[in-house]
């Protein structure tokens, strides 16, 4: 599923819509996802682009807050032999966020450590969720878990890192994530 309806110049409109489905599929229950105006989930532009495929290790990033439902936005693809980077930019041509994506995986595990940062930290607030699947897990409950490794300020904000881990239930490690969220200061 494309995140994007088409108009007619060429740009993509985000879909409240396709943003609901995404997060249902994925596990991602925050209601900042349900709403007229939802925030994109963590993950939801990384290998989520025309023609994309769900990732074994992807790394979404945003300048800013992160796109919303009716945003409009244009999308720039670059495939690489083993990779692809997808850039997002605003009707005025600022670069808004970019994913970078490789290789093919599951995204059960990656969607609930998305939804856990975000019920944890604000998903209006991600400026950064870089992932790893590491074992496939089929619709096994998962237990989810972070810690803040560090706080800084960059571009004028208060930001924390996380370290995500998801572990399934026989203790084997299913992904990690590393994310910088932006704080009240």
């Amino acid at each position: 599923m494309t995140p994007f309806t088409a108009v007619p110049d060429g740009r993509f409109t985000v879909d409240p819509d396709r943003i609901r489905a995404f997060a249902d599929a994925t596990g991602c229950t925050h209601r900042a996802y349900r709403t007229e105006r939802a925030v994109v989930p963590p993950t939801y532009l990384c290998g989520t682009g025309p023609d994309a495929a769900v990732t074994a290790e992807r790394d979404c990033r945003f300048f800013g807050a992160p796109p919303r439902a009716g945003d409009l936005l244009t999308v720039t693809v670059r495939d690489g032999d083993h990779d692809r980077l997808t850039e997002y930019r605003d009707a005025d041509g600022r670069l808004v966020a970019d994913a970078w994506t490789r290789g093919a995986g599951g995204d059960t595990a990656v969607g609930q450590l998305a939804n856990y940062a975000a019920d944890w930290l604000g998903p209006e607030s991600v400026r950064r969720f870089r992932t790893r699947l590491l074992s496939h897990v089929a619709d096994e409950p998962l237990s989810c878990s972070g810690e803040v490794v560090q706080e800084y300020t960059a571009d004028g904000e208060a930001r924390v890192d996380v370290v995500l881990t998801a572990v399934g239930p026989n203790g084997r490690v299913a992904a990690r994530a590393w994310a910088t969220f932006a704080r009240a200061a």
